[in-house]
């Protein structure tokens, strides 16, 4: 029996306990069970939805876009096509013949892009800087006529002048409410390799908790000129089919059919495991240029474009800097510092 007059007893639903077991729990904060079934209180955004269920006990894996179950991480090999097909993803050989049922398509609210809405945060780890989508520019496409072409143009930045085990990710891309389609430069690991080196690969991911599919990775250097292009190849009953690839990089493409249109385009940094200024390239941007947006399967169209800034982590002076919005030929930069 606790004596009332203890000062280090207090009462609480459940009778006394020791008044440093009883913690505050903010509007904006959530109780999670740790890997080692401890207890944390942490951002309600690192309690993800993805530890909920029944895969709490699934191994979590980095790739664009955050942590998501590994068994919803699928590669593409080349010469393989990605088809949505009655709802489910499927993996084709190049006569149309079903190789594999991969995921069903999660498919989110419609109306506003998945990312940086549906970005998963490392789920047992809180970060000491900030993650996920840091800095970036988007463009709505809202002419009626979609998006037949996007190639950016940027150089692989000189390596980090530390190494914390960050993950980095730099692209250009295009999404919908709910996956995204991306040429990705990576700088440290992900699910699918990398380390303290530059490696490329093309990326279709979905958000929290949701499926990703992924091309080879291909390892390139500081220095490289890199052309990210993402292609409208056709338009069916079904849906849109699009190649993203690295120009020039074998290995890099993937195709996917019958996917909902592609509508926001975007230019971003996107960063994991930062620990201090000097995670980041050892550089003060990078340069998206040569942008080269198009619209429509007949004669060339270019769309009259703004660029839109935003700036979501700004711990070590992250921004974004829109240098032109001429279309062929603009550029978004973006600082690390």
């Amino acid at each position: 029996m606790v004596d009332e007059s203890d000062s280090d007893y207090v009462v609480t639903p459940g009778g006394y306990r020791q008044k440093a077991k009883v913690h505050f729990v903010g509007p904006h904060e959530a109780v999670r069970q740790n890997a080692d079934s401890s207890l944390s209180i942490v951002p309600r955004e690192a309690a993800t939805p993805i530890e909920s269920g029944a895969e709490m006990s699934e191994e979590l894996v980095l790739t664009p876009g955050g942590y998501r179950p590994k068994s919803k991480v699928h590669f593409i090999e080349p010469n393989r096509i990605l088809k949505l097909i009655k709802g489910e993803h499927k993996k084709l050989d190049l006569a149309g013949n079903v190789l594999m049922d991969l995921s069903p398509l999660e498919e989110r609210p419609a109306g506003l892009p998945v990312m940086p809405r549906n970005v998963v945060h490392a789920p047992f780890k809180i970060p000491v800087f900030g993650s996920g989508w840091i800095a970036y520019a988007d463009w709505t496409n809202n002419t009626g006529v979609p998006v037949s072409y996007f190639a950016t143009t940027w150089v692989v930045p000189p390596a980090p002048s530390t190494n914390s085990g960050q993950t980095i990710f730099l692209f250009n891309g295009m999404q919908n409410s709910t996956m995204i389609y991306q040429p990705v430069l990576q700088w440290g690991p992900s699910y699918i390799g990398g380390g303290p080196y530059w490696s490329v690969a093309s990326w279709y991911a979905n958000g929290q908790g949701g499926q990703a599919y992924h091309s080879n990775l291909i390892n390139v250097n500081s220095g490289d000129v890199l052309v990210g292009i993402m292609t409208l190849t056709g338009q069916s009953v079904g849906g849109y089919a699009y190649n993203c690839e690295f120009q020039g990089i074998a290995n890099t493409s993937l195709v996917i059919q019958d996917a909902q249109q592609l509508t926001w385009c975007i230019e971003t940094l996107e960063a994991y495991g930062i620990t201090k200024a000097t995670d980041y390239p050892a550089t003060n941007m990078t340069a998206f240029r040569s942008i080269d947006l198009r619209t429509g399967g007949g004669p060339t169209t270019y769309p009259s474009i703004i660029w839109q800034p935003v700036n979501s982590v700004v711990d070590t002076g992250q921004h974004t800097v829109i240098v032109s919005n001429a279309n062929p030929g603009g550029e978004v930069d973006i600082h690390y510092n």
